[in-house]
């Protein structure tokens, strides 16, 4: 498991997922319009991502294929 901090209007908060999609999903934003990711891969690396929200994964986006 991984754990995600997803920062949003000065709030913090953290995730544990498998991946960074699951974890997304798991979020509530509230009325924020984007948030800040931040967490350390399995092998060590900080990462971080800006996401704009509501997050719609690609099969919503683009429907069924």
């Amino acid at each position: 498991m991984i754990t995600y901090k997803f920062i949003a209007n000065d709030k913090a908060q953290d995730i544990k997922a498998m991946s960074l999609k699951k974890a997304m999903k798991s979020f509530q934003g509230g009325d924020a319009e984007e948030v800040t990711i931040e967490w350390t891969s399995r092998k060590g690396n900080p990462s971080s991502k800006v996401v704009k929200l509501p997050y719609k994964p690609r099969s919503e986006r683009k429907g069924r294929l």
